[in-house]
């Protein structure tokens, strides 16, 4: 961890997601002085709010706490919350900001779509579809005009989405209602049950069952079967790609952009997008040739949360170059980024 060098102001960054959230605070060079991890941040997805006040509020005073920095040490800090999806969500953490942490300065809430978006070439402009433990999709165009997915997402997409397709998956096979698939004998393996109708059980029944996050786990399985060649995983994964772009395609035409001509710079972001697995990133990139031929797309090679830290740094006024995103790369180690 860096020692603080001087009495500059300090930037903070929160990204609190699904299954996890945190929380950053760095210098004026993007330099990180402390850390903070916390849980489920999402007030929609959290089993209360409390919960997800707790999983904000307690990440970021762990990263002061790490950085020696008291809250009017921060002079800009961005929150990319999922579940900020309606106007009143952003209203009540602005709320809670101004009462848990008086006397920072600026701060910005929105949609942890968002937080991606700076990556693309640091303007804040592009759409994003973060693909993680859950789906995120936004976009901002030149002229300010904002969309993310929000509620308006009508698919279990992302990891969890992953997981609960290849659970029915392996039991319909079990049924004799469905097609047979590698899926089945592999989480049975990999839950050390006898059959899918055992698997079934241990994460449904009433008591001492498996939490549904252990079913997130299976992603990583889902996109291996299908990267060779399981026809049932292959059509779970292309499913999700379909609608995630789907969806992209909403957004952009939200802000008045044409998707399709590719007015919008594309960026693919998140653990299952970026996974060492590509089934995902490659159907996707499949499907977005396909609905918009003029799109610039990337896939990132930095965490959403980067992308936070830069939208707090721009809005206290620090300059987003080449070498700031550079220096922000080495500055994660990969257990902290973990879920």
């Amino acid at each position: 961890m860096a020692e603080r060098a001087d009495a500059g102001p300090l930037y903070l960054a929160v990204d609190a997601g699904n299954s996890k959230t945190v929380a950053l605070v760095v210098d004026g060079t993007g330099t990180v002085l402390g850390r903070g991890r916390g849980g489920r941040g999402d007030i929609y997805g959290a089993s209360s709010i409390e919960v997800a006040e707790t999983a904000v509020f307690g990440a970021v005073a762990a990263a002061l706490d790490e950085a020696g920095a008291t809250v009017a040490d921060i002079r800009s800090a961005a929150f990319r919350l999922a579940g900020v999806d309606y106007p009143e969500d952003a209203t009540f953490w602005d709320e809670r900001i101004a009462a848990r942490l008086p006397g920072m300065g600026g701060w910005s809430v929105k949609n942890d779509g968002f937080a991606s978006l700076r990556l693309i070439d640091g303007t804040g402009v592009g759409l994003s579809i973060t693909v993680g433990t859950g789906p995120a999709v936004a976009a901002r165009s030149a002229d300010g005009r904002e969309q993310c997915s929000g509620w308006y997402v009508f698919d279990d997409l992302g990891g969890q989405g992953l997981g609960n397709s290849a659970l029915k998956a392996a039991c319909r096979e079990w049924m004799g209602m469905g097609p047979a698939t590698r899926l089945t004998p592999v989480l049975c393996e990999y839950y050390s049950v006898a059959d899918a109708g055992e698997l079934r059980h241990v994460f449904t029944r009433r008591f001492g069952a498996l939490p549904g996050t252990e079913l997130w786990k299976a992603s990583r399985l889902v996109l291996e079967l299908a990267g060779e060649g399981d026809a049932v995983a292959q059509r779970i994964v292309h499913d999700q790609a379909t609608a995630f772009v789907g969806y992209a395609e909403w957004c952009a035409r939200s802000v008045g952009a044409d998707f399709a001509a590719g007015d919008l710079p594309v960026l693919l972001n998140g653990s299952v997008a970026t996974s060492e697995h590509p089934a995902m990133r490659d159907a996707i990139l499949v499907e977005l040739a396909r609905v918009a031929p003029g799109a610039r797309v990337t896939v990132a090679d930095d965490s959403p949360l980067h992308g936070v830290v830069l939208d707090a740094l721009a809005e206290g006024g620090v300059a987003v170059t080449a070498e700031l995103v550079a220096r922000l790369r080495q500055e994660h180690p990969e257990d902290f980024l973990a879920t």
